[in-house]
């Protein structure tokens, strides 16, 4: 009886584990099958402190698209920001993007309640290749200006805002198509051409 029963606990104890790794609900915010959210991009470059980089985004069959081109000369950055995200993203870890780029580095960026600074995470692309990004919540940076700063990660609860930059101090086109972006909890997702930065 004591070994039916320790069985008894030991595949509840399993199952829940299992059904909380595999069935742990990912919340889509862009791209086919996110949830009804008006992200409301909108440009931000280094030309609102004298630089000359350009950039633009659109919408290609549902796919977010971000390109431009970067003059360090004054400035150095171009950037999409979203409006204020009204959402509970407490349970969740990690950031994923499905990206194709162009060889170039680009930053995930994260914001707070009442707060300028912004939380960063650095990706890295293959020219021309689809790839999934997993970014850690915990190992986002804070940074203002260019500048990094030295404060605690930022917390899931208190993310409003989400962003993209690129500001590699490389002159030249540059070109970002996003298929996707999603927070999830780590581990729980598969794809082909998966990658963990």
């Amino acid at each position: 009886m004591y070994n039916i029963v320790k069985f008894i606990i030991k595949t509840m104890v399993s199952v829940m584990a299992f059904s909380s790794i595999t069935f742990a609900v990912s919340k889509r915010v862009s791209g086919i099958g996110a949830e009804e959210i008006n992200l409301s991009w909108r440009v931000v470059n280094d030309t609102v402190m004298g630089g000359r980089s350009v950039s633009n985004y659109g919408y290609i069959d549902g796919q977010l698209y971000f390109s431009g081109e970067l003059n360090t000369n004054g400035g150095g950055f171009a950037s999409l920001r979203s409006n204020r995200l009204e959402l509970d993203l407490s349970e969740f870890s990690v950031v994923r993007l499905k990206v194709r780029g162009d060889g170039r580095d680009y930053r995930f960026r994260l914001y707070a309640n009442n707060d300028l600074a912004s939380y960063q995470s650095d990706f890295s692309t293959i020219d021309g290749e689809w790839q999934v990004i997993e970014l850690k919540i915990k190992n986002f940076y804070a940074a203002w200006r260019g500048r990094r700063l030295s404060r605690l990660p930022i917390s899931s609860s208190n993310i409003a805002g989400i962003g993209l930059i690129i500001a590699d101090g490389v002159n030249g086109p540059f070109e970002l198509t996003v298929d996707w972006i999603e927070f999830g909890v780590l581990g729980s997702f598969r794809e082909q051409n998966f990658r963990r930065e």
